[in-house]
């Protein structure tokens, strides 16, 4: 963001939560609070977090986590400018993928640099403006699988294999169509954040990640028939000819040309 504005906000086109990407040297931020969860980085730079009387320096790698409605107020430390990325998530998004009205942060903010890295690549990917329902969905689903850090929590859920055998139905019937998580966890009759970790834990691929295979399993038969690329890109639900061919690079390791030829 050195020669962009001081605040580059995103809005996706699948999902409703706005985005924004900060560059700000020598700024402050009164007391305020925000509609809905706030989950940030600090990609550069350092700033204080004033939360309840209490002062948080929050570094480089850090993340922030401030729930709606929780009063603070913010601004930059040292010379360096402060670059952060923000997901702002409306309650209903996280509740309609939750399963839950009333998630709370552990902590206005931590350190996860792990969680972190996987953040700023997910942020940077919805500014990009790519993705079709089921890929911005099912990011949506990891964000707030990160933001809440579910991860670290004992996991008591149960294994619900036939959820998971409806929703891979689902998928084997419909792999070809611009589904979401919406139709796919009404089709397994659980919620959207219950069905991404229960599909994961069964398949070891996220729905995502299946329907993906399926697409690229489908497309080696055409391929070999003789389909032309860019009808098999459209058949499939691929947004184009290109995209068919990176998916296809990236899982059988040539492209769809050079695998025909062989």
């Amino acid at each position: 963001m050195k020669d962009g504005p001081p605040a580059r906000f995103t809005r996706p086109k699948h999902v409703e939560l706005e985005l924004v990407a900060v560059a700000y040297r020598d700024r402050s931020f009164p007391v305020h609070i925000h509609d809905d969860y706030v989950l940030g980085v600090i990609e550069g730079g350092a700033e204080r977090l004033e939360v309840n009387g209490t002062s948080h320096l929050i570094d480089t790698g850090d993340l922030i986590t401030i729930e709606p409605g929780l009063a603070h107020s913010n601004h930059t430390l040292g010379s360096e400018v402060l670059r952060y990325r923000v997901f702002y998530l409306p309650p209903e998004l996280v509740a309609s993928f939750s399963g839950c009205s009333n998630l709370r942060f552990a902590a206005p903010w931590r350190n996860d640099p792990v969680a972190g890295e996987r953040l700023l690549e997910l942020h940077r990917w919805f500014e990009a403006g790519t993705g079709d329902r089921l890929e911005q969905e099912s990011a949506v689903a990891e964000i707030i699988e990160i933001a809440f850090d579910a991860g670290d929590r004992p996991d008591h859920e149960p294994q619900l294999p036939e959820a998971v055998d409806r929703a891979r139905r689902y998928i084997d019937e419909h792999y070809p169509e611009n589904f979401g998580l919406d139709e796919l966890a009404a089709a397994a009759e659980i919620s959207k954040f219950h069905l991404a970790r229960s599909f994961s834990r069964s398949h070891g691929l996220s729905p995502l990640a299946y329907r993906t295979q399926r697409r690229i399993h489908a497309a080696r038969r055409l391929i070999l028939k003789g389909t032309p690329l860019a009808d098999i890109a459209i058949g499939l639900g691929f947004a184009d000819q290109s995209h068919l061919t990176r998916q296809f690079q990236s899982i059988v390791g040539i492209s769809p040309a050079r695998y025909r030829e062989q």
